[in-house]
């Protein structure tokens, strides 16, 4: 490898990390601009109707909804998208207080909302499968003597004990971590979680060999593999566990008061998304292409499209807006697996759902 590849590939992993690190706004300095819920007229010059959308910008599972605020597909349904990134549960404080209109967050946060008494309606979903996928170090895939079809039982159990890196104790990818362990017939306990902070604190553990293994969502196991310190180890997103597909994962969420008072702009935000994702999965060269230019470049672009490849090969990415039965039960089983209360009466927090 010359020297100038070395240096390409450490600016492509500082430009996911700059990514990963940004945060323009957080739960602590938003402050409502709104009542969180106002019927949002036309613009007078444009007919547009406009909205502000709560985001993370980390992982590609939000192809969709970029492409289709990026090309023009939302503006064709008069609807003009603003991006604002907040992180985690966040979003939806920040939709609570009415500084966005609209959350893109963790199917399990409303969830847990409910459980505490405050109602988010879920009214699309963006990830229908976990976007995270394990990765391991190049010396620890040596030494495991491991093959790509190896079963997960034996993955599983190579990295018994071992150090683990995960972005955060409460996040998606540790408690995926702790279900691929009970499906292997481990135990939990054999978890052996160390919080890094961030999936760029995750990447610098393998890098320094701190962590064994490490979990996160596409691009960066991708990635940390084609810059050579790290081995794709079991590519949950492109459904190498079949438990963890058809998953729901990620969702849009508004207020109960936004949804009662805009149930024409929400029909016509799922028509656009609808749309686009569609798209990813009907047109992905071109979808890929704008991505990885508009999002990504600068980044190893094989591995950038490699990572998109795998969450739609996976069906990571949903496929449609609606939520289906069979997704949202399988969200709900793998919280119970793992130990995270889900209230009673959560179907109602689902627009699809809700009339079953």
């Amino acid at each position: 490898m010359t020297t100038s590849d070395n240096k390409a590939r450490t600016r492509g992993t500082r430009r996911l990390a700059s990514i990963a690190l940004s945060v323009l706004l957080t739960a602590g300095t938003l402050t409502a601009c709104g009542g969180g819920g106002e019927t949002i007229a036309a613009d007078a010059k444009t007919g547009n109707r406009k909205i502000r959308i709560a985001a993370p910008f980390i992982s590609t599972m939000n192809s969709a909804i970029l492409y289709a605020q990026g090309t023009g597909i939302l503006k064709k349904h008069n609807i003009e998208a603003e991006f604002i990134e907040v992180h985690g549960g966040g979003s939806l404080q920040a939709t609570l207080g009415g500084s966005t209109d609209m959350a893109i967050t963790s199917s399990v946060n409303p969830m847990a909302a409910l459980q505490q008494g405050q109602e988010f309606p879920i009214i699309a979903q963006v990830g229908n499968g976990f976007p995270e996928s394990v990765i391991i170090t190049a010396s620890a895939w040596k030494e495991s003597g491991l093959k790509d079809d190896s079963s997960l039982k034996d993955k599983m159990k190579f990295l018994a004990g071992k150090p683990w890196g995960v972005s955060s104790p409460q996040g998606s990818s540790s408690y995926m971590a702790k279900y691929m362990f009970q499906l292997a017939g481990l135990s939990a306990d054999d978890f052996k979680m160390n919080s890094m902070g961030s999936a760029s604190g995750t990447l610098a553990g393998l890098k320094s060999e701190k962590v064994v293994a490490g979990s996160m969502g596409s691009p960066y196991p991708q990635v940390a593999e084609s810059e050579g310190y790290a081995k794709l180890f079991v590519n949950v997103s492109g459904g190498e566990v079949p438990e963890l597909t058809n998953t729901l994962t990620s969702v849009v969420a508004v207020t109960p008061d936004f949804y009662k008072n805009n149930k024409e702009l929400v029909a016509d935000f799922r028509k656009a998304l609808g749309e686009a994702q569609k798209e990813v999965y009907e047109n992905s060269a071109v979808v890929d292409e704008w991505i990885y230019k508009e999002k990504f470049e600068g980044s190893p672009k094989d591995a950038v499209l490699s990572g998109v490849k795998d969450q739609r090969d996976g069906g990571a990415i949903a496929k449609q807006p609606e939520v289906s039965e069979e997704s949202a039960e399988r969200l709900v089983a793998f919280m119970k697996a793992t130990g995270q209360p889900v209230p009673d009466d959560w179907r109602k927090i689902f627009v699809d759902l809700s009339a079953n």
